[in-house]
């Protein structure tokens, strides 16, 4: 089954979102789950492997100001280990079966053999991580850092580096 994904918003993370609440464009509200009437909502988007809850609200008074917050945000930094500077972003994914879902991608922008790319770490342990170029064209090279699985071998000074060039529409990508 294919799913196309369509980004709802990008953000660099400051201090106040680490530590407190992350800040949501109020442009892109109509492209998150609705309020019916109400100021708070639970939804979830999927990071990593996991599917993670989050609280979504508007202010009652004055300028709605969206953002995500509460100790179920501050749940997803600590044990991401998200950092001032890295790039929250936003995607609904759209399934073939008309269901969609939402899904985040922390990165950092890193300078690597004089290319500007985005690296991801995969999950909690950072243990993997996926540098990401996209070029004009609808092109991406993804490079994945891991730790070789080799029997008898000091695997922890060795990184295993491969690399995959998928042909991706521009405005959108598959998973």
């Amino acid at each position: 089954m294919q799913a196309h994904s369509k980004l709802v918003f990008s953000k660099l993370l400051s201090d106040t979102d680490i530590k407190k609440r992350l800040a949501v464009p109020s442009a892109i509200q109509s492209s998150l789950p609705p309020f019916n009437g109400g100021h708070a909502l639970i939804f979830h988007f999927l990071h990593g492997t996991r599917f993670w809850p989050i609280l979504y609200s508007i202010r009652t008074k004055g300028y709605k100001k969206p953002d995500f917050s509460g100790r179920l945000w501050r749940d997803i930094v600590i044990y991401n280990n998200f950092n001032v500077g890295d790039i929250f972003t936003l995607y609904r994914v759209q399934v073939e079966d008309n269901s969609s879902y939402y899904m985040a991608e922390v990165g950092r922008e890193i300078d690597f053999l004089g290319i500007n790319v985005m690296a991801y770490s995969s999950g909690s342990t950072a243990e993997e991580k996926v540098i990401t170029h996209h070029h004009q064209e609808g092109l991406s090279l993804e490079l994945s850092l891991g730790q070789p699985n080799v029997v008898g071998a000091d695997n922890s000074k060795n990184l295993l580096l491969t690399s995959q060039y998928r042909a991706l529409p521009s405005s959108t990508f598959s998973i």
